[in-house]
């Protein structure tokens, strides 16, 4: 299901001149579009994850070789996923 951008809507106002794809575009993208649906039940499990842990310790980004996986944590204890934006 396609979803379009509304009449009038005026996007180029706020989308950065080097941009490689409009809204349109990334509407008609069926990866984007799956994404706009919930397929994550309440009290089900969360889709496993692994992102990279870096060390700051010295005030600089350090790669350590090691990853947190989701799968990992959530095996051991319950884990509340907060998402938000801080910009």
């Amino acid at each position: 299901m396609a979803t379009k951008m509304p009449e009038g809507f005026d996007w180029k106002s706020f989308t950065p001149d080097d941009s490689p794809r409009t809204p349109d575009d990334l509407f008609a993208d069926p990866k984007v579009v799956d994404l706009s649906s919930a397929t994550v039940e309440e009290h089900g499990p969360a889709f496993d994850f692994a992102l990279p842990v870096f060390d700051f310790s010295d005030g600089t980004k350090r790669e350590t070789g090691h990853a947190f996986h989701l799968s990992e944590v959530t095996a051991n204890r319950p884990v509340a996923l907060i998402f938000g934006s801080y910009t």
